[in-house]
Parts: C-alpha cells; sequence; structure tokens
C-alpha cells in the first residue's frame, strides 16, 4: 500500500515579509488612533475633576470657609491639590470621592475666586500643573468643559508663576478702584499649613 505524501511546503520568506509590512501598516494607522482615544478620555476624566473641585470650593466660600473674599482688587488662589515634601496630597478642601489626576500625580492645582461687585457674586477659574508635564493655563469656570484641548503637555505653568496669573482665557481680570477706573488685580494664595491642615492667606505680588 502506497504512503501519499504530504506537502510540507510552508510560507516562502516573500510571503512573510507582505505580512509583516501588512502588519506594520495596520500599527502605523492603529497606535495613533487609539493613543489620541486615550489622551481624549483621560482629558474628560479630568475635566471632570475640575468641575468637582470648582464646586466643592464654591460651597467653602459662600460658607465662608476661608473668612472673607470680598476684596474686588484680590484674585484668591485656594489650594486644592499638591504634593507636599512628605509626599502626602496638600488641599484646603476634601472631596469625598475623586479628585485624581489621570495624566498624573499633581504638583500644583488651584481654583482661583474673585468678588465682582456688580453682580454681587463671585468668579472661578481654575490652573494646574502636574508631575506628567501637563497643565492648563487659568481659566473661566464656565470655559473648562470646552478647555479639553487646552490641557497641554508641556505647559507653560510653572511652580514659580502659576498663582501669579491676573490673566485668563477670556482676558486679564480687573476692577474697578474708587475713581471708577480700571486696575488690574493682584494675587493673594490660600495654602494649607502642611502641619495643621489649616488653611491661611498670604500675600503675593502679581506677576
Amino acid at each position: 500500500m502506497k504512503m501519499k505524501k504530504i506537502d510540507k511546503k510552508g510560507f516562502t520568506l516573500i510571503e512573510l515579509l507582505a505580512v509583516i509590512v501588512i502588519l506594520g501598516l495596520l500599527m502605523a494607522i492603529a497606535i495613533p488612533a487609539v493613543t489620541k482615544y486615550i489622551t481624549q478620555s483621560r482629558k474628560k476624566t479630568l475635566v471632570s475633576t475640575i468641575d468637582s473641585f470648582i464646586s466643592e470650593v464654591t460651597n467653602s466660600v459662600n460658607n465662608m470657609d476661608f473668612g472673607s473674599l470680598s476684596d474686588p482688587s484680590k484674585l484668591y488662589y485656594i489650594r486644592v491639590a499638591g504634593t507636599g515634601t512628605d509626599g502626602k496630597n496638600i488641599s484646603c478642601i476634601s472631596l469625598e470621592k475623586g479628585g485624581t489626576n489621570p495624566f498624573g500625580d499633581w504638583d500644583q492645582a488651584y481654583v482661583a475666586v474673585h468678588y465682582n461687585p456688580t453682580t454681587f457674586s463671585y468668579d472661578y477659574y481654575f490652573t494646574f500643573f502636574d508631575k506628567g508635564g501637563y497643565g492648563m493655563v487659568l481659566t473661566e469656570a464656565d470655559k473648562i468643559a470646552t478647555s479639553g484641548n487646552d490641557i497641554k503637555n508641556p505647559t507653560t505653568i510653572t511652580a514659580a508663576n502659576i498663582t501669579k496669573q491676573t490673566t485668563a482665557k477670556g482676558g486679564a481680570i480687573k476692577y474697578k478702584d474708587a475713581s471708577d477706573k480700571e486696575q488690574a488685580v493682584t494675587t493673594s494664595v490660600i495654602n494649607p499649613a502642611s502641619d495643621t491642615g489649616i488653611c491661611s492667606v498670604s500675600t503675593a505680588t502679581a506677576g
């Protein structure tokens, strides 16, 4: 009885190279798309966290937890996240859940508050930079939801200038003095004392 020969012919080198080229092209198309999707998803998560920070600060301001912030010549920077020298989070507020940064550990994050005597209300802003190189320049609260693309890496924000910003996305923040002339605001920083957790105000000159 004769046995049939089994054809053991495999792929040729040309065929293997063709498969590798096709896979390479598919990866070249897929990887940027997936990376973009992940980045956009992280930005949406971060925007949600920022909204939570602003909401909590709004409640604290209304309850006068930081004292009176009614001087229209001041832009008050309230620390809401950041890493201290001991590696622990430094914040003037406490969120029930969330507060993490999907891009990396917070370096500094602030909600800025300005009293508007014309409307007898407060305007809120947000700015941050983190240890991953991402950051956002001072941005009005009502523009946060549409400001995902303003979260940049690298950022122009630094430890030295983050609380000296007096111009937001919508323009310079100003107030009217006793002569009814518009003047630029100066900044005051509300930081928690690292050893007690109590937030106090210290004056800083706008830069």
